[in-house]
């Protein structure tokens, strides 16, 4: 306990020498008792790092001791991916496979005879993120039937825009026009405040070049759009109840009061005029762990910036574990409770960062995190929506 305690001490609070002082504790005492405990902690203090190979490293000894902890599995999956390589793939989708195993039994666990009056509770929304997850890794590999299957299964837990467009591209590649045209007016019509303007009309290119070359030109398409309109609003309006819930009948993003982890109300109207970040997440999310690490550099360089407000918000059902959470993680991003505020916007894959401009309107969201391009893509859109050059920022 003491070499524990001096290999901590002595780091003083640097990662890189903390994860050095703890490799040689393990060295010392590869049987002691704290072991997961160690293990965990270098694996955390990797990400915190920005050190993937340490992280993929430890995160695997440490899954070898908890070998269906859905938080790890996500995280080493998305860790296991971003090297890009055949084995790595094939390791990430063993991963992927027991992540989505886990996922089914708790919501098999979670399931409850209440009909269709209730929006479904975070085990939907992680199932979702289980089949997605894995549908990925299966794209990236070349095995899009599998791809496709996984993504099904995704909208139909969770429904969510980018997945009928995932549905789509896939469609089109094989030339299903007819298929990617139904996906294509699904992702282009569904409701909520859910893409971009830049994006909205990438869609909106698909869904036409689709509906062209099948039906010479675009006469009839915005009936088609209309009717899936109506239909999803129809369909899916479970998802955006919130009967009973703080915000139930707010329909402007920007008119929620959310809630900070003391208690207090956090008005999101006080942000009118600037450009708002928020990044959505849950703690049972592995890679939301590293993307809030990200954000904190992001945070940092607009430190003197009054203009631009990020928000880390929390997504949990049980919010007892997020205050410690975020004491464990060392985020200086304000931490608040959605209060109904994801259901509004569509989120059904976390992690997932949105960008408000000074309108009030979305000029960004991107679902997912790529490592290697989130803090230059974020200070990019920010800057952008501040009307500021990229170069012109503090580095």
């Amino acid at each position: 306990m003491q070499a524990l305690q001096d290999a901590v001490r002595s780091s003083d609070e640097n990662p890189q020498v903390l994860i050095k002082n703890l490799e040689g504790f393990l060295e010392r005492y590869p049987a002691s008792p704290r072991r997961a405990q160690v293990l965990d902690f270098i694996y955390k203090s990797a990400l915190r790092a920005n050190d993937p190979a340490t992280a993929l490293k430890y995160g695997q000894k440490l899954l070898e001791l908890k070998p269906y902890d859905a938080t790890l599995l996500s995280s080493l999956v998305d860790l296991l991916d971003q090297r890009g390589d055949a084995a790595s793939r094939a390791q990430a989708l063993q991963y992927a496979m027991r992540f989505v195993a886990r996922a089914e039994a708790e919501r098999q666990e979670a399931a409850r005879p209440t009909g269709n009056d209730k929006a479904p509770d975070s085990s939907a929304v992680r199932l979702a993120m289980a089949y997605l997850l894995r549908g990925k890794v299966y794209d990236k590999s070349g095995q899009s039937d599998s791809a496709e299957a996984d993504y099904r299964k995704s909208y139909d837990a969770y429904p969510a825009q980018p997945l009928a467009e995932r549905l789509g591209d896939l469609a089109a590649k094989r030339n299903d026009l007819e298929r990617a045209l139904a996906e294509y007016t699904t992702a282009f019509a569904f409701p909520g405040v859910s893409l971009d303007p830049s994006h909205r009309e990438e869609v909106r290119r698909k869904l036409g070049s689709c509906y062209l070359a099948l039906h010479g030109s675009e006469k009839g398409l915005g009936d088609l759009v209309l009717a899936r309109y109506d239909e999803l609003t129809r369909v899916l309006a479970p998802l955006f109840q919130d009967t009973g819930q703080p915000n139930a009948e707010v329909r402007d993003p920007l008119a929620f009061v959310l809630k900070r982890t003391d208690g207090s109300p956090l008005p999101l109207a006080d942000y009118h005029g600037k450009v708002l970040v928020l990044e959505f997440w849950a703690t049972w999310c592995g890679p939301c762990r590293l993307e809030g690490r990200l954000l904190e550099r992001v945070t940092q360089d607009f430190r003197n910036e009054p203009a631009a407000v990020f928000l880390a918000v929390n997504v949990d059902e049980n919010r007892a574990s997020v205050p410690s959470f975020v004491k464990e993680e060392q985020w200086t991003t304000p931490v608040v409770y959605a209060q109904g505020l994801d259901r509004l916007l569509g989120v059904m894959a976390l992690p997932t960062l949105m960008i408000f401009d000074r309108t009030g309107h979305v000029v960004f969201r991107q679902e997912g995190l790529t490592v290697s391009s989130f803090v230059e893509t974020v200070e990019k859109k920010v800057r952008g929506a501040l009307g500021q050059s990229v170069a012109s920022g503090p580095r």
